[in-house]
């Protein structure tokens, strides 16, 4: 992989989904993802040797890694901090944490909106809702819903919609009358680090302190 250094890392360990994200410049380079229940970190150690071996790279061609915060389980969080942060082990690089909101709005920044419901399945009997603005901006605080109307009502007061939810809602007949306003990521660039919170490393294997959070839904 010629000229290809100061590269980012992404991932998500985020209930049921994993995913690896490489990014120069903020433009997308590789992506890799996995719906999984359980046992992220065992997907993301094979995404992450599939990704070494596709782009011909080592974890010394990356100058930021980004790790997902919230809401996730919290044991699929720490484990897969932890293989990154050995992954990383023996060379200095940034690390920036985001939410799983701002890792949805990927590919969304093109659209003109007032208001982007997110959808998050957490692999429950309800949904979590979180509103976003034009800038990727989180509105109020995440919202759970039963699986019902009322759900749909207030979906339905949204320009948009996205997240991994979508899958759980498609079989509802009050859900198919709103679908169009359902969309997916429609460009190569990433919004998704604004809000982050910055944590630094330092070489000589040192390991930054972050403090994991438990799952708000």
């Amino acid at each position: 992989m010629k000229d290809r250094k100061n590269l980012s890392l992404g991932i998500d360990s985020s209930l049921s989904y994993c995913s690896i994200t490489v990014f120069k410049n903020e433009k997308i380079i590789w992506n890799s993802e996995k719906k999984c229940d359980f046992g992220h970190e065992k997907y993301l150690s094979k995404m992450l040797a599939k990704m070494t071996k596709d782009l011909s790279i080592n974890s010394y061609d990356f100058d930021s890694l980004y790790l997902n915060f919230g809401p996730a389980r919290f044991t699929c969080i720490r484990g897969c901090h932890a293989l990154m942060k050995g992954y990383f082990i023996n060379n200095p690089i940034k690390i920036y944490a985001y939410s799983i909101f701002e890792h949805y709005f990927l590919g969304i920044s093109k659209l003109s909106f007032n208001r982007l419901a997110c959808i998050v399945d957490t692999n429950r009997r309800d949904l979590g809702v979180q509103i976003i603005n034009q800038k990727g901006e989180l509105i109020g605080s995440l919202t759970t819903y039963n699986i019902d109307d009322n759900l749909i009502n207030e979906l339905n007061k949204n320009d948009f919609i996205i997240g991994n939810g979508i899958n759980r809602l498609n079989h509802i007949d009050s859900f198919k009358k709103i679908s169009k306003k359902c969309k997916k990521p429609i460009q190569l660039k990433s919004k998704y680090f604004i809000n982050y919170k910055f944590f630094s490393k330092k070489p000589q294997k040192t390991i930054p302190l972050i403090e994991y959070p438990y799952s708000p839904i």
